[in-house]
């Protein structure tokens, strides 16, 4: 079953696939032809879901992440390829080059964002929490597309998958002090109260057009995982309780 899930003037999210199955698109990744995205739901198989939004398995390909800035860089799959959990490179974001791999982080409540280039045929899949956020790892996945893959930032098409949002992340002054250190203009995204809250949305989208991508090319779910136990896992509701769930993006062929 397909069917929209989110609402708001910049956000848009579909709902597809059922059971261990289910995953989140976005239209402004979904509309690409021959790009694979989806950002999981709460008991989805990634495997499953690949299998059925690409038609094929496909080389799944994850970093241990460490909520910094380092961006990896893998080239087309090779048969051999796996995805075991010994081996893993540290980094926070991945660019995948060529068809038949996909690049995946997981999540639990920070920000994942996926990038895809039709022109290059190139793809990224970014892990954003606060501290990413502060690092500016978009902003760092991005210019790695741009020097080592030939990528124009007017061509990319960013999505941004669940996160705890605004309504939810309430966070102690060192952070706001740390993002406005990093990015003054991130004013936007601190929501003033007695309990500051962070819109991790809003500091990345700021970040994505700073680096020169065009504001109609990037679109966020506008799903918050802590409000949503029916559909999305989150760490700061469930504790050592929650799962994780995958952001995955690849060129098909």
């Amino acid at each position: 079953m397909d069917r929209g899930i989110s609402a708001g003037p910049k956000d848009a999210a579909v709902l597809r696939g059922s059971g261990s199955t289910r995953r989140i698109e976005v239209p402004v990744l979904a509309a690409v032809p021959g790009l694979v995205h989806m950002f999981t739901a709460r008991g989805s198989d990634p495997r499953a879901a690949i299998v059925e939004a690409a038609g094929r398995d496909l080389s799944l390909r994850t970093l241990r992440q460490v909520h910094g800035a380092l961006v990896r860089t893998i080239g087309p799959a090779r048969p051999s390829e796996d995805d075991g959990s010994s081996g893993r490179e540290e980094g926070d974001a991945l660019v995948v080059d060529g068809p038949g791999v996909a690049a995946g982080v997981w999540v639990a409540d920070c920000l994942p964002i996926l990038i895809g280039d039709p022109v290059t045929r190139t793809a990224a899949a970014v892990h954003a929490g606060w501290r990413g956020t502060v690092a500016g790892v978009v902003g760092r996945a991005i210019e790695t597309l741009r020097r080592a893959r030939g990528a124009r930032a007017s061509d990319l098409r960013v999505a941004m998958g669940p996160a705890i949002g605004p309504c939810c992340f309430e966070v102690g002054d060192e952070v706001v002090t740390a993002l406005l250190s990093a990015f003054p203009d991130a004013g936007a995204a601190v929501r003033p109260g007695p309990k500051k809250r962070i819109d991790l949305v809003e500091a990345n989208r700021s970040q994505v057009l700073a680096a020169g991508v065009p504001g109609d090319r990037i679109q966020a779910s506008g799903l918050c995982t802590l409000c949503r136990p029916d559909l999305l896992e989150s760490y700061r509701r469930d504790s050592t309780g929650a799962g994780r769930m995958a952001a995955i993006i690849a060129w098909r062929d």
